[in-house]
């Protein structure tokens, strides 16, 4: 197979540290031949850099020898060259980039969460049906080995019948210190463009704007996480995102599934998703963001006569790598991604659902 000609869009910190480097590792020119055997593929080549800050790209690409730059979407998206761009932006821009890509045939990669208002969620799926694209939206969580351990652990439960019925789901998400001390990126001291953003729903009250792009931000992952385990689809039954902490109750095809986030300052990552059933539970304590090479744990309790803890060991990886693979793969393939944009818009819907509970409009 041909490799996947690529651009990438954004230089800010969550693009040089957590993405360009694993899509610059499945690029096997010559350019990167100082880069461990392991980490090599003929996937992908990134041709072309684009950042509205143009110090910013000219440092970046220099580090990298990415060979073009630019400094529009629009030129990113007129490059013939280009297949397919991952676009590592604030979720204001995501709307407007993808738009635009997309409609110039560009297949996109974007970090989470797809955009701000489920209008804008649907104007991006319309541009990718016209422009014949495909989207994917980075839920690093979903390609997480540790995750993909307890996913097929889940399934062999639910179909062999063994704990018996599923009764409950736990998803819970405190935070913590989630970049583990990873290197700086790059900076100067340009200031941020002024680009077009889009703004939340019309409907949200303006004092409750930072609590939407909390839960919309940060804990849409933990939904998503829930709704890939589950393969169920979930409805709102009640949300209080009122107070310090938030519990949002979902209801999943009769099982109950309670969100309960807040924030907490910690040295470590507080966040699991527990799912009970009637001789047993199934945990998962996923890692900080961050970690690289660390995956999730997975810890199963067995009741019964025998009684055990039985904790599968995933292989050492990191889940961003392994999302930047699934990309080029699907490309390669002619495959739907597993979080597309289709997918992802259920997320933002439940976004909007639990704070029309909440605001009781």
């Amino acid at each position: 197979m041909t490799k996947v000609a690529l651009g990438f869009l954004g230089c800010g910190f969550m693009g040089q540290r957590a993405h360009l480097p694993n899509f610059l590792q499945s690029d096997k020119c010559g350019q990167r031949a100082h880069l461990p055997n392991f980490l090599q593929s003929d996937k992908c080549e990134v041709l072309a850099l684009c950042e509205a800050r143009p110090r910013l790209a000219k440092l970046v690409a220099e580090q990298h020898q990415i060979p073009k730059i630019y400094h529009s979407v629009e030129q990113l998206a007129a490059d013939n060259d280009i297949q397919a761009v991952a676009a590592i932006a604030r979720e204001t821009l995501n709307a407007r980039l993808a738009c635009t890509l997309l409609a110039a045939g560009k297949h996109v990669y974007l970090e989470k969460p797809m955009t701000t208002n489920s209008e804008a969620g649907r104007r991006m799926l319309q541009a990718a049906r016209a422009g014949g694209a495909k989207l994917m939206i980075a839920y690093m969580k979903r390609y997480d080995e540790g995750v993909r351990r307890a996913k097929a652990l889940l399934d062999d439960l639910l179909a062999s019948g063994e704990l018996g019925a599923l009764t409950f789901v736990r998803a819970e998400c405190f935070g913590g210190d989630w970049i583990t001390g990873m290197s700086p990126a790059i900076t100067t001291d340009e200031p941020y463009p002024d680009l077009p953003a889009t703004g939340p729903p019309d409907w949200l009250p303006a004092d409750r704007r930072a609590d939407f792009n909390r839960l919309n931000n940060v804990y849409c992952h933990n939904i998503n996480l829930v709704r890939f385990l589950l393969d169920r689809d979930l409805t709102v039954a009640h949300a209080d995102l009122s107070r310090a902490a938030w519990v949002i109750i979902f209801d999943a095809d009769g099982v109950t599934v309670t969100l309960e986030v807040g924030m907490m300052s910690a040295h470590a990552w507080h966040e699991r998703t527990e799912l009970y059933f009637e001789r047993g539970k199934l945990e998962l304590l996923t890692p900080p963001p961050l970690l690289r090479e660390v995956p999730a744990r997975v810890r199963l309790y067995q009741a019964g006569d025998a009684k055990q803890y039985l904790e599968p060991i995933a292989p050492w990886s990191w889940a961003f790598r392994n999302e930047a693979e699934h990309f080029l793969d699907c490309l390669r393939e002619n495959r739907e991604p597993a979080s597309s944009g289709a997918d992802s818009l259920r997320d933002l819907l439940l976004v909007e659902e639990a704070f029309r509970r909440d605001l009781q409009v």
